[in-house]
């Protein structure tokens, strides 16, 4: 079969503008997939970091209980941070010599693999003498009645620790919170998009 001058015209024109607008808006639909899979990643991520050093705080308590019998108070507050430094998005080296409470720190012995976006702190104590001070007014508290310190369940008899961790990892006021204790199975957090 011959084709004719204008069959074979038409066959070397390439693509018409509606099959370029479908593929564009095909292209459109891929990227706006791949988009929120990869802020889904990224907010993974993010948190990755204080959830790892709580439980290295976690293996570090009960290794120093087992050795002495209670858990080392490190932080003179719940809301006295280590590292030294402002809860932005920058991070900073983990061993602060600077920070008043950098021998309990090197006495528990944490490390951490580099820099840090997120500060920490750890009180521990016996019984049921804890004073629950953790700042209220910069976390929401969402979807608890109160603060999770002052929960019923948190009624240590024994010795116990409290590990906080806060950060913001992009830089605008509000604050992540990560919380768990020694009575507590699980991380509890909030504002981990934040």
């Amino acid at each position: 079969m011959q084709l004719t001058r204008r069959q074979r015209g038409a066959s070397r024109r390439g693509f018409t503008l509606v099959e370029l607008l479908v593929v564009v808006g095909m292209v459109g639909v891929l990227a706006a997939i791949g988009m929120v899979g990869y802020r889904k990643y990224m907010d993974a991520a993010g948190m990755a970091e204080p959830k790892a050093v709580i439980q290295g705080i976690r293996g570090a308590q009960e290794a120093y209980k087992a050795e002495m019998l209670v858990y080392l108070n490190v932080s003179g507050a719940l809301d006295d941070w280590y590292p030294t430094g402002p809860l932005d998005d920058r991070k900073r080296a983990w061993n602060d010599s600077s920070h008043g409470d950098f021998a309990n720190w090197q006495l528990l012995n944490v490390t951490t693999d580099g820099a840090v976006r997120f500060g920490y702190a750890v009180v521990a104590g016996v019984g049921t003498s804890f004073n629950s001070v953790t700042p209220e007014d910069d976390f929401t508290w969402s979807g608890l009645p109160g603060p999770p310190l002052a929960d019923p369940n948190f009624a240590p008899s024994g010795p116990w620790y409290v590990i906080q961790a806060a950060g913001d990892r992009d830089g605008d006021g509000e604050l992540a919170l990560l919380l768990t204790t020694s009575t507590m199975s699980g991380i509890y957090w909030e504002n981990d998009t934040e």
